[in-house]
């Protein structure tokens, strides 16, 4: 009698049913409506109008178009130079993609285990990815510079003058320092994918694999490399579309150069559209730049399939039950006298503590070395800056050259005077568009996250993440020619529409994850009280994934403020221009009294990416990144 009255009570007091489309309510479609409108409208039409201007021939002086078919395409592929471009590309990605991959998972498996100071470390590890790669740039070149560089100044004070050399002056060389620089940038987000994964791991496999005698090596083989396998595919991927798009760290520090010896497809498309003006053919390259990422997505969603994902506690547990039954079937097959440590146990114990520290002090020099060079130089005398021999110690210290980019008093320099307004620009610019685009994705993820399995939602998932896939370059160039005939080039409006293109399909991931996380019952319990869907999203489901919120925002602020593609092309005074377009502004001076503004405005530049990698990096770690990558 109690449960057919509870029953009754229950079906009493349940809302009315609505509308519904195909047995999906019509409030799901309308979530993630808006995300989806907006995201043909900024992306899909725009690369739609790149693909028709890949088939013409356009005059910038007479403004005539003709239609050419396949002609663009055809003279690309036959010019030698896209060819060695495109051998440049192959081999700098696969550098870039292996020292991230490699130096990540070494990261993330010493960041995992419990020691003092593991709180300052993960922080320390998150500022390169958090710093904006203008700033990168800017830091490596001068550490690179052949005649007054840090790294000839370090070989002088270390006496070793006679191997300071010009580093950028031979072609490969620069290649490949172009491909360490992007490692140093890139490998924290690896190792932050890595450790989210690590920390999901059930602690029994690990402890029952250690009772059972198999060794680290054994361990790590067996257990773990087989449960970071999908995050590992993912942030394979991940690194290979960075590799693959790369431009910003090209543009500050070679320039495709010396020569063409790092021109890559991303700058060769950049060169054909914006400095020769051939914009079919730079339409051209960067739609082919674009089949290349495109098929690297095709397939990381064919490799992490549902059919992939990863095993959960259960099935690894008979996994490593198989595996160490293989290793060892009995305990008489393999007599005590076989299972004799090479080492003595204590000196073993010791020599591993000991390697543990030392891998502890080199992450730790690795990620805040060059930090800390980039501010002592923003604190040099000009004079210091140009001095030869160099040396990496400065004569004295001074803030002459942050007075002269915050108070512009004292400077001739343009670029100093325009600092403060930048990062102003920066400011505003990221706080708006982040705001617009994490509340756009709230509304999308409760939408992808609840009727994945339906067919709409799941294709317009995919469809989602696949235009983030797409090189910047491709879009900038459609966006250039449409924003400048709609009014909209150096105005905020035309800046945060152009960063949504990257920021919506983060936003709406990221959100989708977290309301993962939502039990259903939650809802259940709220529309049985009584509450209408719209009533249960806001005051119900919102409120328990506010966490979720604040990472997003967090993670789409930091990629706005250092965004330079789009507010390179789309900006152009300084009423809208963000601090890493004035940074870059600063090189096309080459004036030796803009070196040390220079370095303070890049200092300044990363103050706040450098502030959230340090007060937020647990609450990233282990709150947004474990939803953002999870596939």
């Amino acid at each position: 009698m109690t449960l057919t009255a509870d029953a009754a009570k229950i079906q009493t007091a349940a809302p009315p049913r609505r509308r519904r489309i195909g047995q999906v309510p019509a409030f799901a479609f309308l979530t993630v409506a808006p995300t989806l409108v907006l995201m043909v409208l900024i992306v899909g039409m725009p690369l739609l109008y790149s693909l028709y201007l890949s088939f013409n021939s356009t005059n910038p002086i007479t403004k005539r178009w003709v239609f050419v078919g396949l002609s663009n395409y055809e003279r690309v592929l036959q010019n030698m130079d896209f060819w060695y471009a495109l051998a440049r590309t192959a081999y700098f990605s696969v550098l870039a993609i292996v020292g991230t991959t490699v130096l990540g998972v070494l990261f993330a498996l010493v960041l995992n285990k419990s020691f003092a100071g593991r709180g300052l470390l993960r922080s320390v590890v998150l500022v390169p990815w958090a710093m904006a790669p203008v700033s990168i740039g800017v830091l490596w070149s001068f550490i690179y510079a052949g005649n007054f560089g840090l790294l000839n100044g370090l070989l002088h004070d270390l006496g070793l003058g006679a191997l300071a050399t010009a580093w950028f002056g031979d072609g490969f060389r620069s290649l490949n320092l172009v491909a360490i620089t992007q490692i140093w940038n890139q490998a924290p987000l690896t190792t932050l994918m890595m450790l989210s994964a690590l920390q999901s791991m059930p602690g029994n496999l690990q402890r029952a694999a250690l009772l059972d005698g198999a060794g680290p090596v054994k361990r790590f083989f067996s257990i773990t490399l087989p449960w970071l396998k999908p995050t590992l595919l993912f942030s394979t991927i991940v690194a290979t579309i960075n590799a693959l798009m790369t431009f910003d760290i090209i543009w500050i520090m070679t320039r495709g150069g010396p020569g063409a010896a790092t021109t890559t497809l991303s700058w060769l498309g950049y060169v054909q559209s914006f400095q020769f003006l051939k914009f079919g053919e730079g339409a051209a390259i960067l739609y082919i730049l674009t089949i290349l990422s495109l098929a690297c997505a095709i397939l990381y969603f064919f490799v992490l399939s549902p059919k992939k994902a990863k095993k959960d506690e259960a099935s690894m547990a008979e996994e490593l039950k198989t595996v160490l039954t293989r290793v060892r079937p009995t305990m008489v097959v393999i007599p005590p006298m076989d299972r004799r440590p090479w080492l003595h146990p204590k000196t073993q114990k010791t020599l591993s503590l000991l390697l543990f520290w030392l891998g502890v002090v080199a992450i730790f020099l690795w990620s805040i070395l060059p930090v800390a060079a980039l501010l002592l130089i923003s604190l040099s005398p000009a004079t210091d800056l140009i001095r030869t021999p160099p040396s990496m110690f400065p004569s004295s210290l001074t803030l002459e050259n942050y007075r002269m980019v915050l108070m512009a008093e004292g400077t001739t320099s343009v670029q100093a005077q325009r600092v403060p307004i930048s990062l102003w620009n920066s400011f505003v610019i990221g706080a708006i568009v982040s705001v617009v685009n994490v509340a756009l994705g709230t509304f999308a993820g409760y939408g992808f996250a609840r009727y994945a399995d339906r067919r709409f939602f799941a294709a317009s998932l995919w469809a989602l993440l696949l235009t983030r896939m797409i090189p910047g370059l491709t879009l900038v160039l459609p966006f250039f020619i449409i924003f400048r005939s709609l009014g909209l080039i150096d105005t905020y409006l035309g800046v945060i529409i152009a960063y949504s293109t990257i920021l919506m399909p983060l936003a709406a991931w990221m959100m989708k994850a977290s309301f993962e996380n939502v039990p259903v019952s939650l809802e259940r319990a709220a529309q049985i009280d009584g509450c209408s869907r719209w009533s249960m999203f806001v005051k119900v489901i919102v409120p328990v994934v506010r966490p979720g919120i604040i990472a997003a925002l967090i993670f789409c602020f930091l990629v706005s403020w250092n965004e330079f593609l789009f507010a390179m092309i789309i900006t152009s005074t300084p009423r809208t221009q963000t601090i890493p377009v004035v940074i870059a502004g600063f090189l096309n001076q080459a004036r030796f009294y803009e070196y040390g503004p220079l370095f303070a405005a890049s200092v300044l530049a990363i103050l706040p990416p450098v502030a959230v990698a340090f007060f937020f990096q647990r609450y990233l770690v282990q709150g947004a990144l474990s939803g953002a990558v999870k596939g």
